[in-house]
This record gives C-alpha cells, sequence and structure tokens, in this order.
C-alpha cells in the first residue's frame, strides 16, 4: 500500500520552476508506490506551476500530499487577483489558466482563496469513482470539451513540457520543427529576427528529406509574405507552393521571430489547428527567450567569476602550480570561492583560497573585496595572522552579517630545495600534504572564520616541502559533495590523492577534479576550486624568472617532467566551459574508466 507523504516547497517565477515541481512530483509518487497515476499528475502539475510563473509573476507553492487513495496537489501563487471568468472557457489557449486540463483529467479539483494568494489544487485517485455526485463547483461551469480538442490540449501541455527542458537556444530552435512534423505537417521553419527585423532562416524540417533544399528555396520566395507577419504580428497564410501558415514568435512583447508550418493542399490548416499553431509558437517564443536570458545570465556570471580568479597562473623557479574551477549549478550565479596566487618578491608568493558565504553579485563584492584586502595587506609586509584580524574588521564594518573561510600560505624556495609554505588558516579546511612516497596528511593549525566574531584566532603553522611532495588547498565543494546521503570527505580525498605522486600540479587538480564530479551524478550544488602546489624535483624547476603561464598555452607547457617520471599522456584539452583554467594534461574521465 502507498505510504502517507507529503512535500511542500517554493519556487521562485523563473523558467526552471515548473521543472523542478515536475521533479518533485515525481519523486513523490515514486516513494508512495503510485506510478500508475504519474502522467496525469506530471501533466496538471506541469499546466497549474506554468500557468502560476507565468500569469502571476510570483514565487509559487507546490504541496503534494499522497494518501492510501491517491494524490492531491495544490499550486498557490501569491498575485491576489481572482482566477479568470471560466463560463466560456478558449480551450485552445490558456484563458482558462489550465483548468480545462484539470477538470477533464482530475477525479477532483478546487480552488483555495488566502490573503494575497489563490491556489487551484487537483485530486487524482487510485480507482476513480464513476458517477459520483457533489463534485466541485467550477467543474460545472466547464461544458464538455471535443475529444480532439482534448487531444490538442494534451499535445501542448506536452509541448511545453518538452521545450522547457532545454535552456540552450540553439537546441530549443531545433526541437521546434521535431514537434511539429508529421503531427500538424509536412514541413516547418524557424525564422529567426535580428535587432532590425531582418529575417534569418534558423532550423527547417520536412517529412520528405530530399525536399529540404526545394523547401529553402520556397521560404525565400516567401520571404515578402513573412515580412508581413514581422509588420503585422498576426498570422499569415502562405501561398503556393509553400501552402501553410506563418505565424509570429513573440515573447514578453518581443518579436523573436516566425514559425512556418505547410502541408499538401489537400491538407490545409483548419481554424483549431491554426490556432494550435500560433499557442504552440507563443510557448515555443517563450522557451527560445527563457534560453536566450539563461544564456545571457551564465555569460555575466563568468565573466564576473573569471574577474575573481586569476588570469593566469604565475609560472614560477622552484615551484609548479595547477588549479581547477568548476561553478555550482546552471553556472547562472556568481559564486563565492575563490583562489589567488600573487608574487610579493624574489622566490616568495601568497598563496589564497577561501568560501565567502552566498551567491550571486554581493557575494561577487565580497569576495572581490577578501582578495584584494588580503594581497594588499601582505605585500605591505603585514603578518598573515595580523592580516586576518584587519580583514576580520573589514568584513565587520560592512555590516552585511555575511563571513568567509579562508586559507593563506607564504611560500618561498629554500636553497636545499625545499619550499617552505607559513601557513594560515581562519575556518578553513586543512589542506592535504602528499609526500613523494605516496603519504598524506592535514596541515596546519585550525582558526576562526572571518566576518563572524569581534576577535578571530588564526595561528600559524609551517609546512615543509620535500623535492617531489605537493600541497593541496580545497574549498568545500569537494569534500561536502554528495551521492545521497554519502560526502565524499576528506579520507576520500586523501585517498584519491596518495594514487598521484609523480603528476605535475595541473594533472594532480585536473584528476582530483575529475573524481570529485564523478562521485555523483548531480551537478554540483556548491562551487568546486583546487589550488595545487608541488615542489618539483630539481629537473623540473623551469629557469629564468617569473612569467605568466596563460591558460591558453597547450598542456605540455604546462610543467617541465623529470626525466623517467611517469607522467599522464597529453590528450584533450578541458572545455573552457567546464573549467576557469585549461590547464589539463589529461583526459580525466578516460583515466577514471581505466582506473
Amino acid at each position: 500500500m502507498p505510504t502517507h507523504v507529503r512535500r511542500r516547497f517554493r519556487l521562485p517565477p523563473n523558467y526552471e520552476s515548473p521543472a523542478h515541481a515536475r521533479a518533485a512530483v515525481r519523486e513523490v509518487l515514486a516513494e508512495a508506490g503510485l506510478a500508475e497515476l504519474l502522467d496525469e499528475a506530471l501533466l496538471l502539475t506541469t499546466e497549474l506551476a506554468t500557468n502560476g510563473v507565468v500569469h502571476a509573476g510570483t514565487d509559487i507553492e507546490v504541496d503534494v500530499v499522497v494518501d492510501d487513495a491517491g494524490v492531491t496537489v495544490t499550486v498557490t501563487d501569491f498575485d491576489g487577483s481572482s482566477i479568470e471568468p471560466m463560463s466560456q472557457p478558449d480551450y485552445l489557449s490558456e484563458g482558462g489558466r489550465g483548468l480545462v486540463l484539470v477538470d477533464q483529467f482530475a477525479s477532483a479539483w478546487g480552488t483555495t482563496h488566502g490573503e494575497g494568494s489563490k491556489g487551484v489544487w487537483f485530486r487524482l485517485d487510485r480507482s476513480p469513482v464513476h458517477g459520483q455526485q457533489g463534485h466541485i463547483s467550477e467543474t460545472s461551469s466547464l461544458p464538455a470539451a471535443p475529444p480532439q480538442r482534448l487531444d490538442w490540449l494534451s499535445f501542448l501541455s506536452e509541448t511545453s513540457e518538452l521545450l522547457a527542458q532545454s535552456l540552450d537556444a540553439e537546441l530549443t530552435l531545433a526541437l521546434i520543427p521535431q514537434l511539429v512534423v508529421p503531427r500538424l505537417g509536412d514541413w516547418c521553419a524557424v525564422h529567426t529576427a535580428d535587432q532590425s527585423g531582418t529575417l534569418i532562416l534558423a532550423t527547417w524540417l520536412h517529412r520528405d528529406e530530399p525536399s529540404l533544399p526545394l523547401l529553402r528555396d520556397q521560404l525565400r520566395e516567401a520571404a515578402p509574405r513573412l515580412h508581413d507577419v514581422v509588420a503585422t504580428r498576426a498570422p499569415v497564410m502562405l501561398p503556393r507552393p509553400c501552402e501553410g501558415v506563418t505565424v509570429p514568435l513573440v515573447a514578453r512583447d518581443q518579436l523573436l521571430g516566425t514559425l512556418s508550418v505547410g502541408r499538401h493542399i489537400d491538407h490545409l490548416h483548419n481554424p483549431d489547428e491554426v490556432a494550435v499553431i500560433t499557442d504552440l509558437a507563443r510557448r515555443a517564443a517563450l522557451a527560445i527567450e527563457n534560453a536566450r536570458i539563461h544564456a545571457e545570465r551564465e555569460s555575466i556570471a563568468q565573466a564576473f567569476q573569471r574577474a575573481l580568479l586569476p588570469a593566469a597562473l604565475p609560472r614560477t623557479p622552484g615551484i609548479d602550480l595547477g588549479a581547477e574551477y568548476v561553478p555550482a549549478g546552471a553556472g547562472t550565479e556568481v559564486g563565492g570561492d575563490f583562489y589567488d596566487v600573487m608574487p610579493i618578491e624574489h622566490n616568495r608568493w601568497l598563496l589564497s583560497i577561501g568560501d565567502v558565504c552566498g551567491k550571486g553579485a554581493r557575494a561577487a563584492a565580497l569576495t572581490g573585496l577578501v582578495r584584494d584586502v588580503v594581497r594588499v595587506l601582505v605585500r605591505d609586509g603585514c603578518p598573515l595572522p595580523r592580516a586576518m584580524r584587519l580583514l576580520n574588521t573589514t568584513m565587520l564594518e560592512r555590516g552585511e552579517g555575511k563571513h568567509c573561510t579562508l586559507a593563506a600560505g607564504l611560500v618561498s624556495k629554500h636553497p636545499d630545495g625545499r619550499v617552505e609554505v607559513r601557513l594560515c588558516l581562519a575556518g578553513h579546511d586543512k589542506p592535504v600534504l602528499l609526500r613523494a612516497n605516496g603519504e598524506t596528511e592535514l596541515v596546519g593549525l585550525g582558526g576562526t572564520a572571518v566576518g563572524l566574531l569581534d576577535s578571530v584566532y588564526t595561528p600559524l603553522a609551517t609546512v615543509l616541502l620535500s623535492p617531489g611532495d605537493v600541497l593541496v588547498f580545497y574549498t568545500d565543494g569537494i569534500t561536502e559533495r554528495r551521492h545521497g546521503e554519502e560526502l565524499y570527505g576528506q579520507d576520500r580525498l586523501c585517498h584519491e590523492l596518495s594514487g598521484l605522486v609523480g603528476l605535475s600540479a595541473s594533472a594532480v587538480a585536473a584528476r582530483l577534479r575529475a573524481a570529485a564530479l564523478a562521485f555523483s551524478a548531480e551537478v554540483p550544488r556548491d562551487d568546486i576550486a583546487l589550488l595545487v602546489l608541488r615542489n618539483p624535483l630539481s629537473a623540473q624547476v623551469p629557469s629564468g624568472g617569473m612569467t605568466a603561464l596563460p591558460s591558453s598555452l597547450s598542456p605540455s607547457d604546462h610543467s617541465v617532467p623529470a626525466p623517467g617520471v611517469d607522467t599522464p599522456p597529453v590528450a584533450k584539452r578541458i572545455p573552457s566551459s567546464r573549467t576557469q583554467h585549461g590547464d589539463t594534461t589529461v583526459d580525466e574521465y578516460a583515466w577514471l574508466l581505466n582506473k
């Protein structure tokens, strides 16, 4: 028997919320053993969540309740306006706010009203009771819809779900003709509009593939009719030889292009089908616009993130450096994780890595503040513990209630070949020291995070790296990465690191990143930052002075391996969209498969 389960959650008014609502309903029904209700529940949840986001433009609250007999889902928005009149609903649009579908598929449904909020709920029973009396009052106000129109409603809802799954504009454009052909026509074409209104053929599909070149020529000849759509923003019928209809793609009052659909003259579109195509175009336009907004936000976030990370790691005599960074989620928000490398004077460098609480513009501003304050203080000769105290005072004076964990180390090269790191930890995880013999240990002395208390305790520790030793700094995006209830943890990190003796710093960073990502199929919920310091063997010390190492250099330029040292082969570079530093000398996924 199903288990009594309840989930209640709140979602923001954005394009991802209907997908999150579907995922939650799917999870609850799977947990309760009600798979037979899944299709109807997802269909109705999609409609209500989409309507709440699009029409109300507010947060939505989704409440899913499962009992022995079925499931009840309530979607509440906080617009405060009333449900639109339902006396004569338009079956082929969302004028009825999705209630036509609810009425046809739900065992029961109704509305709720609160101060500044309204909701629609539906009930799906495992065994519907036929001929039940006393149905919800809203039902009687809806005339029965013809079966063919119900099919179109179901088609449009399924189309919305498919379009909502993509946040890639090019993929969304390519998907639209696949949804149309052959259900609504023999061919379909999508034109996009530039800022001047000029139409550009983006994608086209014909059920008879050899006819694609001819279709392209016919669309070129029909250009004047297509531009009539741009001018009027109304559907236009296409004459022979196209024999179809073109409708505008409009989202948020912005013309994005046109959608053209056609088929043989013996089967011209009827008014209902034109209405379906128009509704499909509206949904497709919203999906395209959402994908473009997502891409724009992602680009802005990446620009912010690049500004907070070193554009290049220094190539220095006597030390080998590597770094990796993986943003959390979809990459549309700036994270609070950062790392930094700064030369101070001859044979001395400042290494730092930190995690500022929060995300977005405020976290980015605070991240820049933390990095720059530490840089200025250390460059002026301030000891690390005092620099931490002054940074703490600065953060408290801002009064934002934000805090930061930070690990900073002053690195110097001894004449005997050892590397000294004077290490200061402000609430940050202890770095891992990998010895040349494969042994690992956590090093440093624990301290207080900055920005929390009036005074901080950040004792100084000294770590010595012999030739071949590696020191790995990291943020908790690695150790707190989850696979179900299991954490990646420091023990697994140490175990993974113990097998990387002899590799360059960039290879160590890349493999640790790959192992952490492979630990869970989920997109990272927190940023992952890695900063690796290696004391190379004497033959690996680069000659000459300090030079910047651009990330565009080939992997072989990042380190000079000593003769006889087992280094991984140079393989494909990691795409820049996956990491800020492309200084990877291994194919991390091939390595994991062969491990």
